[in-house]
């Protein structure tokens, strides 16, 4: 065909479609096509001014084709579409609608579908419409957006999809509420996609099933995040299963209330659908997954398996009625953390981190201003792993509060809480290479049970327990056997209760220390170390008991045993050394 020929059809085409334009806006209008299948550099464009029809369409195909849709002043049209399936390259399709009306009795909607290598993409509307659907699925270098402002989504459902290599696809929301459809983003690529979404405003209302807000990408190289300014969000979901490396999948929510909680939506008195989570799914290598709120959450799961280089961190900010909280990371080099600045009113916190990796993975919970009714359970097991548990607020627990790390070499465990009330067992308890271990308390631990740090290790290894304060009348208990271990208990408040005993069998280069301040009440003192080069010393303020006070030190050489009382009234002082080069001193004020 004749470049001539052709400008004539497209000029036919045109005015065909001006006159009926020409007749006014009140003129029914019930089918407009546009069809154009061409070859190249050809260009497709509809303007309507304050029409009302059954249907338009608008349909594309060519090479190297742009065609662009734009709407003003429709009151009712039962559909809307643009179909544009292209083969090759720098074809554009764009739609713009505004003040859009469309009638929901048997409105089929609006779509929107592309196809087409190297193929860009992108809806624009302002209004109320009933449905929304766009499709696009292309191969390379495509983008696909749509920005909705101001949409009220009152008929069925809106959806986008992208699946090609290199894509990206976005979507953008004013309100969206007072319908039973949901908004779905679904990408599924290969390499280089990025798939976002950005709601502000919203009141995304459930349906019976209560799928309401929903966001899966599964690729290599993509990016998936999900924003939400403010509104009330039923249910959030971000599903991300991934096979190559560079993935990140970001939730961050801010004033969102009741996020998993059975919601009442507008016009209906009694909702007819159960209660869901939120979760945040992220599965690949080198991902990263992220959940952030500042709302009220009732529950909020991370699972994360990867293999390398992941993080997963949940950040969780003046949240209230969480009813629990589950963060799993399995990986090489994962990093996973659990952040809380707010009050978290829990009937039973199940804070399981479990993380089984093999090299430089770190764990990390911070708890600040806690009430807890329940246990906390943390557990690590790695080569090379961190693991620290820090709270700044009150642990009110009836169960066991523990901490086990089981790792291998290069390991650090660190539990520090304040503000301590009614513990009922505080437990922790490392068996690795290169462990360090350290307990500390700068509140009230009453115990009812037992408070006891085990470490069990071969090298390099330090444990210390520094308790303030206490109370109880349980027992407290440091044990340790390893080689080139250095133990020390420290404390400054008063003992009632059983031996608090600490044991040491090393081979060299060990200490011991133990430093009591204003002891009552105590039965009796047990100190024994059996080590070559070991040094061991006791150094206690007052005691008020009639107990046993014994040092036992049976060791080789250079070694030294060192006892220092003040204002001492113990029924027994027992001292004892067998050894070569040893020395021993007792001391009493």
């Amino acid at each position: 065909m004749s470049s001539l020929k052709k400008r004539l059809l497209l000029s036919l085409s045109a005015a065909a479609l001006a006159a009926p334009m020409a007749a006014g806006s009140a003129q029914a209008i019930e089918v407009v096509v546009l069809d154009q299948v061409n070859l190249a550099a050809q260009s497709a464009e509809l303007s309507f001014g304050g029409l009302w029809g059954e249907s338009l369409a608008a349909t594309a195909a060519a090479i190297g084709n742009s065609a662009a849709f734009n709407i003003e002043g429709v009151d009712d049209a039962a559909a809307l579409e643009l179909d544009q399936v292209n083969p090759a390259s720098t074809q554009l399709a764009d739609i713009d609608l505004h003040d859009i009306d469309l009638g929901a009795g048997g409105a089929d909607g609006i779509a929107l579908t592309a196809a087409a290598i190297g193929n860009t993409l992108s809806g624009t509307g302002e209004g109320q419409i009933a449905s929304l659907d766009i499709t696009q699925s292309v191969h390379r270098g495509q983008s696909a957006a749509i920005v909705l402002d101001q949409v009220v989504v009152s008929g069925l459902e809106s959806s986008l999809s992208a699946a090609a290599i290199g894509n990206s696809a976005s979507l953008t929301a004013g309100a969206i509420g007072t319908g039973d459809g949901f908004d779905t983003l679904l990408q599924t690529n290969t390499t280089g996609q990025n798939a976002g979404i950005d709601i502000a405003d919203l009141a995304v209302l459930p349906t019976e099933t209560g799928a309401v807000l929903d966001a899966t990408a599964a690729a290599i190289g993509n990016s998936l995040t999900l924003t939400a300014t403010t509104g009330d969000l039923f249910l959030d979901g971000l599903d991300q299963n991934n096979v190559g490396s560079g993935q990140s999948a970001g939730l961050i929510l801010d004033g969102v209330n009741d996020l998993g909680v059975p919601h009442t939506p507008v016009g209906v008195t009694t909702p007819s659908f159960e209660t869901f989570d939120s979760t945040l799914v992220a599965a690949a290598i080198g991902n990263s997954a992220t959940l952030e709120a500042a709302g009220n959450i009732l529950l909020d799961e991370v699972e994360q398996l990867n293999v390398v280089a992941q993080n997963a961190s949940l950040d969780l900010d003046q949240v209230y009625g969480l009813g629990a909280l589950d963060g799993t990371a399995v990986a090489i080099g994962n990093s996973l953390s659990i952040s809380a600045d707010g009050a978290l009113a829990l009937d039973k916190i199940e804070s399981g981190v479990d993380q089984d990796n093999h090299s430089t993975q770190s764990v990390a919970i911070r708890l600040d201003d806690l009430g807890l009714d329940g246990a906390v359970d943390l557990t690590a097991a790695a080569i090379a792993n961190s693991l620290s548990l820090s709270s700044g607020g009150d642990f009110a627990l009836n169960e066991g509060s523990l901490l086990d790390q089981l790792n291998t070499s290069g390991q650090s465990a660190d539990v520090t809480l304040g503000g301590l009330d009614g513990v009922g067992d505080l437990s922790a308890t490392v068996v690795a290479i290169g462990n360090s271990l350290s307990l500390s308390s700068g509140g009230d631990l009453a115990f009812d049970a037992d408070g006891a740090i085990e470490q069990t290790n071969h090298g390099s290894q330090t444990v210390i327990g520094a308790l303030t304060e206490l109370n109880g009348t349980g027992a407290g208990e440091l044990t340790l056997a390893a080689i080139g271990n250095s133990v020390s208990l420290d404390t400054e408040g008063a003992v009632s209760g059983a031996a608090p005993t600490i044991t040491q069998f090393n081979t060299s280069a060990q200490t011991a220390v133990l430093s009591l301040t204003e002891i009552g009440d105590l039965a009796s003192l047990d100190v024994t170390g059996v080590a070559i080069g070991n040094s061991l010393s006791l150094a206690a303020g007052s005691f008020e008991g009639t107990g046993t006070l014994s040092i036992s030190q049976e060791t080789v050489a250079g070694q030294s045993v060192s006892l220092s009382l003040g204002s001492a009234g113990l029924g027994a002082l027992s001292a004892t050394t067998a050894a070569i080069g040893n020395s021993a001193s007792v001391t009493i004020r």
